[in-house]
C-alpha cells in the first residue's frame, strides 16, 4: 500500500493557489504568473511551520498568545521573490529562447519539488539523516518544510554563473559583423560582503559537536548539570570544496548565497565562533536544520562532494533534479549540446536508503560519437565522480545503485553499484 504523499504543512490558502495550477505540459501565461504567486506562498507556509517547531521562538502549551508575534513581512520571502522576478526576466536572454522555455525554469523547481516529495514521504517514510546525532530528532513535518525551501530555491542564483555563455554568444555574433569587443558583462559581489559569504560557507561545512567536559567554560546558574552543549566544527573538506565552487560560480552555492542574505530565517543562524558561548541542544538542532537546507543546495553543483548514503537531503536533491531533467526543454549548460536526448521519460523502479535503480529512455534513434561522450562523462559520469574512492566509501558496501540511460536502438550508458564495486560509467550496443 503507497503512504500518503500529500504535503502537511501547507495553509488553505495556498492549497487553493495550487488547486488552480493547470494540468498539462503547455504552460500559459496565467499559469505562469499564478506559480510566481505559489513560490513564496510555499516558502512562507514552510519557514513558519520550521519556526513553530523551534521551541526557543515558538513555546508550546506554555503561551497560546505567542503566535500574534509572527509577522509574515518580516521573514524576507518578497526579497527573495524579487531575485525570481529577475531570474525570469532575465532567462529569456540567457537561453535565447521563446518565452514557454524560459518559463519552464520556474516550473522545474516545482517539479523537483513535487518528485522529491513524493520520494521523502513514499520511500524514506517522511525522515532523512544527516551526520550529526541529536537528542531531538528532525520531524517528518520538519523536512517536508527544509524539502520545499531547497527544491523551489536551488537553482536562484543560476543567472551568475551563465554570465560567460552570453559574454561568448555576443562576442561571437558581434565579431561577425565586423565589431570589435570593448568589453564583457562582468558582475561581482561588493567587498563588503565577504565576511557574509565567508560565514555561510563556514556555515555550511560546519558540523555540531558535543564539547567536551574538559574545555567546557563555567556553568552558569540556569544550566543544568546533564544538559550536552555544543559547538560547531568546521569539516575542512567541505569548506575548501564550497569555496572552490564558489570561485567557480556554480549557481548551486550562489543560490545558497542569496538565500541567506534574503531570507531573516538564515540570517538568524548560530554559529559557533569560539566556545565561549556554546549551543545548547535546540541551539545545534536549529543550526542542523539550517545547515542541512544550505548544504544541500551548494552541493548539487558541486561534485567534488562525495556521498556515503542515499537518504540526505543532498543526495535526494541531486536525484530529483537530474530525473525532472529528462523531458525538459532546457538543462543547465547545455546549450552547446545535441538536446534530443531531453526529449525521454524515467522510470523509478527502486528507490530507497540503500538502492536506487533508475531507467531513463530517450527517444533517440541513435547516439553520434559527441552525443555518447557527453552522456557518459556529463551526465552518468558526473554521477560517478560523486560516488567515488574516499574517506568511509565502505559505507557503500552494502548499496545498490544502477543509473541508465537508454536509446530506442537499445544503445545504454549505465553506472552500477554493486557487491562492493562501482562499474562504470559504461557505454554498450
Amino acid at each position: 500500500m503507497k503512504q500518503d504523499t500529500s504535503v502537511s504543512f501547507l495553509s488553505g490558502k495556498t492549497k487553493e493557489l495550487l488547486s488552480k495550477v493547470a494540468t498539462g505540459e503547455n504552460l500559459t501565461k496565467e499559469r505562469d504568473q499564478l506559480l510566481k504567486k505559489v513560490w513564496p506562498a510555499v516558502l512562507r507556509d514552510a519557514l513558519k511551520i520550521l519556526k513553530k517547531n523551534d521551541p526557543r521562538e515558538w513555546p508550546k502549551g506554555k503561551d497560546s498568545t505567542i503566535g500574534t508575534f509572527f509577522d509574515e513581512a518580516s521573514l524576507g520571502v518578497s526579497d527573495l521573490q524579487e531575485v525570481l522576478s529577475g531570474f525570469s526576466d532575465f532567462e529569456g536572454v540567457m537561453y535565447g529562447a521563446s518565452p514557454e522555455q524560459y518559463r519552464d525554469h520556474v516550473v522545474h523547481s516545482f517539479r523537483v519539488w513535487i518528485i522529491g516529495q513524493g520520494l521523502l514521504k513514499e520511500c524514506f517514510d517522511g525522515k532523512l539523516t544527516t551526520d550529526a546525532k541529536l537528542q531531538s530528532p528532525i520531524s517528518s513535518e520538519e523536512w517536508e518544510c527544509m524539502w520545499a525551501l531547497v527544491a523551489l530555491c536551488h537553482d536562484i542564483g543560476y543567472p551568475l554563473s551563465q554570465l560567460e555563455r552570453v559574454n561568448e554568444l555576443a562576442r561571437k555574433a558581434f565579431t561577425q559583423q565586423g565589431l570589435l569587443p570593448q568589453g564583457d558583462l562582468r558582475f561581482a559581489f561588493s567587498q563588503q560582503m565577504q565576511p557574509f559569504h565567508d560565514t555561510v560557507i563556514r556555515l555550511m561545512a560546519s558540523k555540531p559537536v558535543i564539547l567536551a567536559e574538559s574545555v567546557r567554560p563555567p556553568k552558569g546558574e540556569d544550566k543544568s548539570e546533564e544538559e550536552k552543549v555544543y559547538v560547531t566544527h568546521l569539516q575542512n573538506k567541505y569548506y575548501m570544496k564550497f569555496l572552490k565552487s564558489f570561485d567557480n560560480l556554480d549557481h548551486g552555492v550562489v543560490s545558497s548565497l542569496l538565500i541567506s542574505k534574503a531570507l531573516m530565517y538564515f540570517l538568524e543562524s548560530d554559529l559557533c565562533h569560539d566556545w565561549w558561548s556554546p549551543l545548547t541542544e535546540q541551539d545545534a538542532r536549529q543550526f542542523l536544520i539550517r545547515r542541512e537546507i544550505l548544504r544541500a543546495i551548494a552541493s548539487h553543483t558541486c561534485p567534488d562532494i562525495y556521498h556515503l548514503e542515499f537518504n540526505t537531503l543532498s543526495f535526494l536533491l541531486y536525484m530529483a533534479d537530474e530525473i525532472q531533467c529528462w523531458g525538459r526543454p532546457t538543462l543547465a549548460k547545455l546549450q552547446e549540446e545535441p538536446a534530443g536526448t531531453m526529449n525521454g521519460q524515467v522510470q523509478v523502479k527502486e528507490f530507497s536508503k540503500t538502492r536506487i535503480d533508475i531507467i531513463i529512455s530517450t527517444n533517440d534513434e541513435d547516439w553520434d560519437k559527441d552525443l555518447q561522450e557527453a552522456i557518459e562523462k556529463k551526465w552518468v559520469g558526473r554521477l560517478r565522480k560523486m560516488l567515488r574512492l574516499a574517506l568511509d566509501t565502505q559505507k557503500l558496501k552494502n548499496s545498490y545503485l544502477r543509473f541508465q540511460v537508454e536509446n530506442r536502438a537499445s544503445q545504454k550508458c549505465y553506472l552500477e553499484l554493486k557487491d562492493a564495486k562501482l562499474i562504470g560509467p559504461k557505454l554498450e550496443g
